[in-house]
């Protein structure tokens, strides 16, 4: 969920706006973790929360991809991403005595009929495929949700054929 003039440069970013995309991407991911905790704790029961993040949330985003395009990379994104992640090794940490895991998954680009100069910019960051499908990340949500996965604990997998190096 996107308030209408998302993605707009930083230096006319609207407050109120700010305030809702900060709102409705990170602080429903906080709300959400606390119902699902709360039943873990009250079920007594294991529990496995796995968030979605972004490579974004990790490094900066690399703007020489987006030149000459009409798109851009949001601050609020990236903020909202990172944000995301600190959230997943806090919440690990002071529930782990709970028997509840909380991971994180932060996949690089998704392709989504982004232009053809924004694709070969991406591919020419990665190893073989540049933006990824979803099904390049289920793999891992699969295994953090298995009992295969059992003492992984705070952890942020990133998938990205290489973007990130």
């Amino acid at each position: 969920p996107v308030t209408n003039d998302w993605g707009k440069p930083i230096e006319k970013l609207n407050s109120k706006s700010l305030k809702e995309n900060l709102f409705n991407q990170l602080g429903c991911s906080i709300l959400i973790s606390k119902y699902f905790i709360d039943y873990f704790l009250k079920k007594k029961i294991n529990g496995k929360i796995i968030f979605i993040s972004s490579i974004q949330g990790v490094r900066s985003p690399k703007f020489e991809h987006y030149n000459n395009l009409n798109m851009t990379s949001p601050v609020e994104y990236s903020v909202i991403k990172s944000g995301i992640i600190s959230l997943t090794s806090y919440l690990a940490k002071m529930y782990k005595k709970n028997k509840i895991s909380v991971n994180c998954v932060s996949p690089g680009g998704i392709r989504d009929n982004q232009p053809k100069k924004f694709i070969k910019r991406y591919l020419d960051s990665c190893g073989t495929k540049g933006l990824l499908d979803p099904k390049d990340i289920s793999g891992a949500i699969t295994f953090l949700l298995s009992n295969s996965s059992e003492f992984i604990n705070g952890q942020n997998i990133i998938i990205d054929d290489g973007w990130s190096l």
